[in-house]
């Protein structure tokens, strides 16, 4: 028989082996979507979760958000590992293969799931991805290339169209009529223009970084940021089709005064007021930026209806917050460059007839472009991640 001591011994043995072995390998998977999409909660919650618990020692699924940088980052060195040659809103990664988009996951996912796990052999990963093993500065500039495919062209033309809409384009007529009767000199038109335009620049970078920033704490909240997608489109579309109509009736008429996208009479009325209360003194500096920013806040009871759908765009399409705070200061250099050209234009001898008998030529194109470029705001937002 054993001794007491000897049954002892082989006890303390064999809890110090058992101490220092491996705990038992698992079947490890990786899960891409947003938070904000319904669609990939309902693969996590109803499939991939309940999943994980029911094998909860041999499986770990690890839920990353492509809203965040840095996952969005590991997702395109993945996709590039694996070869993948179109993305999907909804990525699963196994060892060995990945399946993309809601259907395929749902339909093969469980039966997928459940044979890697009877067999252990194939949990191995073929290739290593890991914060110290994927070329971070590689991925990120493709996924900026993916993304700047749209950004730019689809950002030029939301931002120019913003800047040369009715409102703001009929804004600039009574300006420069108004310096006009002013008799001021070119070097008092400029500092007039630049410090006008360096206002407007600001005050509607400020209001677009403040609504920026909410918009993207909202979409952290999936109810909420459906809801102001939503609106975001239905905004856009009724703006766009607003904007159809003006351009068939003003082709038909001519006349201005029953099209639909312009500032309400009574804002106008507040504009020219602004301008000639602060334009008249010799303190030209200080007046044109006191008018900037109050002719801005007016304004943006027309302007708002594109520059909200964009920012809506830009918070719910691109994870990189610093990438979209930079996206909306190139948006609103855009926004000024046609009011900043006109400015000094007036200074070398553009007069407000030859503007106004220019945007009278062309109102029914400049609508028209205004609708095809929210009728794409809408689409975008509409598509999802």
């Amino acid at each position: 028989m054993i001794s007491k001591k000897a049954s002892m011994l082989l006890l303390a043995t064999f809890l110090a082996v058992s101490a220092n072995q491996p705990a038992p390998p698992r079947l490890v998977l990786t899960f891409f979507g947003s938070p904000t999409c319904e669609e990939c909660l309902e693969i996590k919650n109803t499939l991939l979760k309940p999943l994980e618990a029911q094998h909860e020692s041999t499986l770990k699924i690890h839920f990353k958000n492509i809203e965040d940088e840095k996952d969005f980052t590991l997702l395109s060195a993945m996709e590039k590992g694996y070869k993948v040659s179109a993305s999907s809103s909804q990525e699963l990664f196994f060892p060995d293969t990945v399946l993309l988009g809601y259907d395929a996951i749902m339909k093969t996912g469980r039966a997928l799931i459940e044979n890697y796990l009877s067999h252990p052999r194939k949990w191995a990963y073929h290739h290593a991805y890991g914060d110290s093993t994927i070329d971070t500065v590689s991925s990120s500039n493709s996924i900026r290339e993916r993304i700047g495919k749209f950004t730019f062209i689809g950002l030029f033309a939301a931002g120019f169209v913003d800047g040369i809409n009715p409102c703001a384009i009929a804004t600039m007529i009574f300006l420069i009529s108004f310096l006009g009767t002013q008799e001021r000199s070119r070097k008092d038109v400029l500092k007039i223009g630049l410090a006008f335009t360096g206002t407007v620049f600001v005050t509607y970078l400020s209001i677009g970084l403040g609504a920026f920033k909410i918009l993207s704490m909202f979409e952290k909240f999936y109810w909420i940021s459906l809801g102001i997608r939503a609106f975001a489109v239905i905004v856009a579309v009724t703006v766009a089709i607003l904007a159809i109509w003006d351009a068939i009736k003003y082709h038909k008429s001519r006349q201005t005064q029953d099209l639909k996208n312009q500032l309400p009479k009574s804002f106008k009325i507040l504009i020219h007021k602004v301008i000639r209360g602060n334009l008249t003194s010799n303190k030209i500096v200080l007046g044109a930026i006191i008018t900037g920013f109050l002719v801005t806040l007016l304004m943006g009871a027309c302007t708002a209806k594109i520059y909200l759908p964009t920012i809506v765009l830009m918070t719910h399409h691109f994870g990189f917050r610093l990438l979209g705070w930079g996206l909306l200061l190139f948006y609103n250099f855009l926004f000024i460059l046609p009011l900043l050209i006109v400015m000094i234009s007036a200074a070398y001898g553009l007069k407000w007839n030859k503007l106004a008998k220019f945007t009278q030529n062309h109102l029914s194109l400049m609508e028209v472009l205004l609708a095809l470029v929210l009728f794409a705001l809408a689409a975008f937002i509409s598509v999802g991640k």
